[in-house]
């Protein structure tokens, strides 16, 4: 069972129950396959890339499954259809390390979070 505490997230396709997670090696292998910052991935995604969606997937899915490819990644998207958008969004929101983004993105800042704060 996902431990959302953790940020993982389960879904079913492909036959078979994946459990997906945005860990901090998982971005940073994101951000390495993408050639981009976090934040342009983020914009990229935003902007409805097709790309974009089957990497964060990709991404998500290699913590439990190493050696999971961009075609498997692919192909769990094309099984989710519809639900893709969805479950990338449960991924990213239970994602800790994306909190900050929304002010990267120009999006009203999280709850309890004072308008142009940062990290550093």
């Amino acid at each position: 069972m996902a431990n959302p505490m953790k940020g993982e997230v389960d879904i079913e396709a492909c036959g078979e129950r994946l459990r997906l997670i945005l860990s901090f090696n998982a971005i940073a292998e994101l951000e390495d396959e993408a050639g981009q910052t976090l934040a342009e991935v983020m914009t990229s995604l935003k902007a409805g890339s097709v790309r974009t969606m089957r990497l964060i997937l990709w991404a998500a899915m290699r913590d439990h499954r190493p050696a999971t490819t961009l075609r498997q990644a692919g192909a769990v998207a094309e099984e989710l259809g519809p639900e893709l958008g969805p479950v990338l969004g449960r991924v990213i929101s239970t994602c800790g390390f994306l909190a900050d983004l929304s002010d990267l993105a120009g999006e009203a800042p999280a709850p309890g979070k004072p308008e142009g704060s940062d990290m550093g």
